[in-house]
């Protein structure tokens, strides 16, 4: 037969049969459906958490400061209380901007000042930076204009607010905010700049630049000096001494940022080695790490779709077998009719091609669907890719071929004289 006649032969059964057609397709539907919905949530996931891994810089060594274990290094006075003092120092910041492949170190230190809004105390920081602080947090503004080293210099009560301490401590719609003034205990900031940070970016020990008021690091010591924080209880009164909390290190070359890495924490472990009052993220080893966490991840997702694709192409195979009874007589007669072994093996192949092919697309769809009511109702990001369209479409196709094959073949094995009697 000719193959036009074998494609409109097979089309023609297939809507003779419309319910059992869909029904055959459905565990096929259900399958690619929730291979694309697996394969698209967790290929979100993993894009989502790499960028919060890459909003810190691939190129950057975190090194914070971290109460240590007991009380750090306390210094007992009748007058005074009790002096806590830990962390990263002036000699640190000194030592580290002399190693090796390090391009810059910039600086946060949190003030620890309480921020109200009327009687109520706001999550909201007040942090003393380097002007380096908006690129190496990969923040940006959008008003007004950022730090400059004139306001480091003189020692300016000026600031930068992030946008969430705008909404807290301005209200909404509220135009003008440039040129406002922020009260914070004894001290008055002059906002010339509002920054965002919309990936995620968050500084250990501390919170996103989005709820930070952003102040020059002189400005800080000349008002506050380098006591951050004073607690006062009904016995005692406790004075924390920290002259650094972040230093955020970008490094010249990528390619050797494990070895600066070890060479700063040999230097850490040496000079703080009685405190252990210190900690360090790399990121790029980070974002490795998470790389193939989120691949295995996506394997097994994936991995668990396709158990659904087997278990389809299975019952296509039933479905098949059953329908190559029922059609005996119709096999029968086309046989004594001429048509040869394999016209009836072509022709059931592609009934089962295209009802599994018909799946995949109508799968697909589900799939999309079922993605986007997650991103809707859970707020939880997804992503398609080409790949995941391309390879459901080319495992519809091959499960119709390794599934429809056997009915196909037993289609063909039929012998006519034999069909024709019982029937």
């Amino acid at each position: 037969m000719l193959v036009n006649d074998l494609f409109r032969l097979s089309f023609h059964n297939l809507l003779l049969h419309k319910i059992r057609s869909f029904l055959t397709s459905l565990g096929i539907i259900f399958g690619v459906g929730s291979v694309i919905s697996m394969l698209a949530i967790s290929e979100g996931a993993k894009r989502q958490s790499l960028s919060q891994i890459e909003a810190m810089g691939i190129d950057k060594i975190i090194v914070y400061s971290k109460k240590p274990p007991l009380t750090g290094k306390t210094d007992n006075s009748s007058s005074q209380g009790i002096t806590e003092s830990y962390g990263l120092t002036d000699i640190d910041l000194s030592n580290f901007r002399k190693f090796d492949n390090v391009e810059r170190v910039t600086t946060a230190r949190n003030s620890r000042k309480k921020i109200l809004k009327g009687t109520t105390r706001l999550d909201i920081l007040l942090v003393s930076v380097d002007t380096s602080f908006l690129d190496d947090t990969k923040s940006k503004l959008i008003a007004g204009r950022w730090l400059t080293n004139v306001d480091n210099k003189s020692a300016s009560n000026v600031c930068v607010i992030g946008k969430n301490v705008k909404r807290s401590l301005f209200s909404i719609g509220q135009t003008g905010i440039i040129g406002e003034m922020v009260k914070v205990e004894n001290a008055v900031f002059k906002v010339v700049g509002i920054i965002e940070n919309n990936l995620g970016t968050q500084l250990p020990e501390m919170n996103s630049p989005n709820d930070m008021i952003l102040i020059p690091l002189s400005t800080s010591y000349n008002l506050f000096g380098k006591n951050a924080y004073v607690g006062q209880s009904r016995r005692q009164m406790t004075i924390t001494h920290i002259e650094y909390d972040v230093f955020i290190v970008k490094v010249t070359d990528i390619a050797f940022i494990d070895d600066t890495a070890k060479r700063i924490k040999g230097y850490m472990n040496k000079s703080h080695q009685k405190d252990k009052d210190w900690g360090m993220i790399v990121p790029f080893e980070l974002l490795k790490q998470r790389e193939q966490t989120q691949n295995i991840f996506t394997v097994i997702m994936g991995s668990i779709a396709g158990i659904s694709l087997l278990v389809g192409g299975v019952g296509i195979m039933n479905i098949m077998l059953a329908n190559v009874y029922e059609r005996r007589k119709e096999i029968g007669t086309r046989r004594a009719l001429g048509a040869k072994k394999r016209d009836i093996l072509t022709q059931f192949l592609i009934e089962t091609v295209f009802l599994t092919m018909l799946g995949g697309g109508i799968g697909i769809a589900l799939g999309i669907g079922i993605s986007y009511a997650v991103t809707i109702y859970a707020s939880w990001p997804t992503v398609y890719t080409f790949w995941s369209f391309a390879l459901s479409f080319v495992i519809s196709a091959l499960v119709g071929i390794i599934f429809g094959t056997y009915p196909a073949w037993k289609a063909a094995q039929q012998n006519p004289i034999e069909v024709l009697r019982a029937e």
